[in-house]
């Protein structure tokens, strides 16, 4: 395994060698085993943190059918406190890639060289998986509504502590000026 300078493994790891199969008769069938437990590059806007499980390739008459479960973990956004978390799933893969291509079998196809990149395949599915409201945590509390904080490192002021703060206990010292406009 090459290791890119940048900390991640290159996306060509993403690439499976099914030639064999290709050769052989529908029904033939092979166990591809997959961990990259380093961060990889699914695209030129995609990395995943890490990437583990198991697919079945099954040849059929179109082509090459991929099945299995693989473990993701991506880096994402908490959507109540916007903080950044590792974010894991399991994304169950059935695909069939054509061989020869063929758009009206599948989108996806085996190459001249009996390969499948795998990357576009990942890159939809994790995308999808984005689109739903994700937290870091269950008992995440998010933001306050009112002055922004992170309620899940500090709690907001209550009414009477923010009084007190009006009456001047805690004015910034570049807004005491505008304070003396109320007056």
């Amino acid at each position: 395994m090459a290791v890119a300078r940048s900390g991640y493994l290159k996306k060509r790891l993403l690439k499976l060698q099914v030639g064999f199969l290709l050769t052989e008769g529908p029904g033939n069938s092979k166990e591809v085993p997959i961990s990259l437990p380093q961060r990889v590059q699914v695209d030129s806007d995609l990395f995943l943190e890490s990437l583990a499980g198991g697919l079945i390739l099954t040849r059929t008459k179109e082509g090459i059918l991929i099945q299995g479960n693989l473990h993701v973990m991506h880096a994402r956004e908490c959507d109540r406190c916007l903080e950044a978390f590792n974010h894991g799933f399991v994304l169950s893969i059935a695909e069939l890639f054509a061989s020869p291509p063929d758009a009206n079998i599948s989108a996806f196809s085996v190459d001249s060289n009996g390969e499948i990149d795998l990357a576009p395949l990942l890159r939809e599915e994790v995308l999808i998986e984005e689109s739903y409201r994700t937290f870091c945590r269950e008992d995440c509390r998010g933001l306050s509504a009112q002055t922004g904080i992170n309620l899940n490192y500090e709690r907001e002021a209550t009414a009477a502590e923010a009084m007190r703060l009006e009456d001047g206990a805690a004015i910034d010292p570049r807004l005491a000026v505008l304070k003396q406009l109320l007056k």
